[in-house]
């Protein structure tokens, strides 16, 4: 395989998890007006930017989830669950980080959370320093699984994305990459891999510490 040059991180269930607090959210906050929102839906926003999502639960429960204060309430309780437990980095991360940074690898992250809180989720992780660039989905038009996210950071990272590996734990996210032309390797985390991420992917593994030998070999080519 090609040598990459690039390696572009998602950051939400990928880096750290907040998928499973953000899922607990939704289902706590739509409980609370009297509502509920099924597995599938939940999982079918994985990877996508607040507004498509606030607009997909919206349409389904039939209330402007803004107007209603919904969001207010589910801003309270994600957030909450941080305040006390703190935001738990996955597996591997920091050795894997560590290592690209050490070969001086540019690093960006790409992610849909909104643009003020995506540097804080990093910071109070303890994971911002290890990134030259990132990205959010409030700079491009179209979110996931559309490629513009992953196709503005190789602009600014000054790379094509061809020369990219793109770690994505979502199918939203794995779909958007390979649109975009990279190279996406798969880090499941609340979606289990399907037969189209396995046609999409180059590679599937359980962690990113189970990725890194992989991802540290396909630097040299």
């Amino acid at each position: 395989m090609k040598k990459i040059s690039a390696v572009i991180f998602d950051m939400d269930g990928l880096l750290i998890d907040t998928e499973t607090p953000s899922k607990i959210a939704w289902q706590t906050t739509a409980a609370q007006f009297g509502k509920s929102i099924d597995d599938d839906l939940l999982e079918g926003l994985i990877g996508r930017h607040v507004s498509d999502c606030i607009a997909i639960v919206g349409k389904s429960l039939g209330i402007d989830l803004r107007e209603s204060g919904f969001m207010d309430r589910y801003d309270d309780i994600y957030l909450s669950n941080f305040m006390r437990k703190g935001i738990e980095v996955k597996r591997g991360a920091v050795p894997l980080l560590k290592a690209l940074s050490e070969k001086k690898v540019p690093r960006a992250v790409v992610t849909s959370s909104e643009k003020g809180l995506a540097p804080r989720k990093l910071r109070l992780a303890g994971l911002e320093q290890y990134f030259d660039l990132v990205v959010t989905g409030c700079e491009v038009e179209k979110s996931k699984p559309e490629p513009d996210i992953f196709l503005l950071a190789a602009e600014k990272m000054a790379v094509e994305p061809a020369d990219c590996l793109a770690l994505e734990d979502s199918y939203n996210g794995v779909r958007a990459a390979s649109r975009a032309g990279m190279n996406p390797v798969m880090i499941p985390d609340l979606l289990k891999p399907n037969d189209e991420m396995l046609d999409l992917t180059e590679a599937i593994f359980s962690s990113l510490e189970k990725a890194t030998p992989y991802i540290l070999r396909r630097l040299e080519g």
